[in-house]
């Protein structure tokens, strides 16, 4: 039986161009061929047969272990963007993305 691919380089390309990613035609083969490695694996998780398999969340119980919020001298608004490269209105000026062409 013949293995049919679901990403093709088309695909891979499109995924590149939105983030904004230049691959050469060897990286998109490559990629192309990982992705769908991925995919396939993924295929045979969802095909085991969890029928009366009961859902469990974490069995160790882990504790979420962090440091307490604790006030600490910082920079102010205006010490931090004086190295901004732009600052805008009391923030970081940066480039636009949002809204340009794909």
């Amino acid at each position: 039986m013949a293995v049919v691919s679901q990403i093709s380089q088309d695909d891979v390309a499109h995924l590149a161009r939105l983030a904004r990613l230049t691959l050469s035609d060897d990286e998109l083969k490559s990629f192309a061929g990982q992705l769908d490695a991925i995919l396939a694996h993924v295929g045979a998780i969802q095909a085991v047969d969890v029928t009366g398999v009961e859902a469990t969340d974490n069995p160790l119980k882990s504790v979420n272990v962090t440091r307490p919020d604790v006030v600490a001298p910082c920079l102010t608004q205006d010490e931090a963007l004086a190295a901004a490269p732009k600052a805008v209105d009391g923030r970081f000026g940066v480039p636009r993305i949002l809204g340009e062409s794909q």
